[in-house]
């Protein structure tokens, strides 16, 4: 299955498509989230991915802080006074979707309401995300499995039931879907990730991609899931991690994603095919390391060849130590050899 954009092919025998996760990094700055596209553009991101919501929609007047707010934001306001900070106006999406074309990397955004499922859908955004926090609510998923947009859709802090439930319910609508392993912390422990549950992810839902979102620290999580064998790639970003706001800390700087993007693009190329070839790189090694089979000693004409007869010496020469050893061993030479001549199967019988 391959998901097509503007921009890209998403698809596994496609390069990883990465997301630079901006999220709510711009803290309700519309200024911050240009400079983030820009940002993301030059570090090589293939995305940028924004947040879309309306606090009333989200979240209520009492809701208490995750986990991560309560770490990395000391002000003492609300959960809900935290999101209105955050929140950009609807009208800013497009003005964020235009630049994002213009540096040509890929707009996404996350809705975490009707509202703003419906604004995106409206805008013609080629991808949509759906939150981990969002697996369950299906009247989101509903509106946005209509909409027929390939949705990328993470599954963190979600009971394998609940991920196969929220599957299929969005396989009844057709869509073309990405399924992201996710663990829902920020940061998250390198002992929290379980990468293997990709493998799951691929076994049980074959028929959507497969893709990782990296809440750890660094970059090494990330290159190892490339081996697993995955589609897309998400991980945050922000201009600078010591700025206020919830998510800063746990995100990369512009310097980082760029050294990031290069070492994903780098192991790509190491990680090749299942196909089995000598590689064109290694032919002149192989002559030049590999050994032949040699006259450790004068040999008469008519004199049976053994292994006491013989040595194994660089360069490879015509015939392998393998084949003195199946066919050479017991037959007889045709005709003198010297010591330290090469011999080949045209010098026996």
């Amino acid at each position: 299955m391959q998901i097509t954009t503007s921009f890209n092919v998403i698809g596994t025998n496609n390069p990883v498509f990465i997301i630079a996760e901006a999220g709510v990094n711009h803290n309700g700055d519309i200024k911050l989230a240009h400079k983030l596209i820009d940002a993301a553009a030059s570090a090589g991101a293939d995305a940028v991915k924004f947040q879309t919501f309306l606090t009333d929609e989200l979240v209520s007047n009492d809701a208490p802080f995750a986990e991560h707010h309560i770490a990395n934001v000391k002000d003492a306001v609300s959960h809900y006074d935290l999101l209105k900070k955050l929140e950009l106006p609807f009208g800013s999406f497009q003005e964020l979707k235009t630049h994002c074309k213009e540096e040509n990397i890929l707009f996404l955004s996350t809705p975490y309401d009707i509202p703003s499922a419906e604004l995106l859908i409206n805008m013609q955004t080629e991808l949509i995300k759906i939150s981990s926090s969002e697996m369950m609510n299906y009247p989101l998923l509903d509106v946005i499995g209509r909409s027929k947009i390939p949705v990328i859709l993470s599954t963190g802090m979600n009971s394998w039931e609940e991920i196969e439930d929220s599957v299929n319910f969005l396989n009844t609508y057709d869509s073309q879907l990405c399924i992201l392993k996710c663990t829902s912390n920020y940061p998250a422990l390198p002992e929290s990730i379980n990468l293997r549950g990709i493998e799951r992810l691929k076994e049980s839902f074959d028929d959507c991609l497969i893709g990782f979102s990296d809440h750890t620290e660094g970059n090494e999580i990330s290159l190892a899931a490339l081996g697993l064998g995955i589609s897309i790639l998400e991980k945050h970003f922000t201009l600078d991690r010591n700025q206020w706001g919830p998510d800063h800390s746990a995100s990369m700087m512009p310097g980082e994603f760029s050294a990031f993007v290069k070492a994903v693009r780098k192991v790509e190329k190491a990680l090749g095919s299942k196909d089995w070839e000598i590689q064109d790189t290694e032919k002149a090694q192989r002559e030049t390391m590999q050994k032949g089979v040699y006259a450790r000693c004068d040999i008469k004409k008519g004199e049976r060849l053994d292994i006491s007869k013989v040595k194994f010496l660089r360069p490879k020469g015509k015939n392998s130590p393998k084949d003195f050893w199946k066919h050479f061993q017991n037959m007889h030479v045709k005709s003198n050899v010297c010591s330290g001549e090469e011999i080949h199967i045209g010098k026996i019988e």
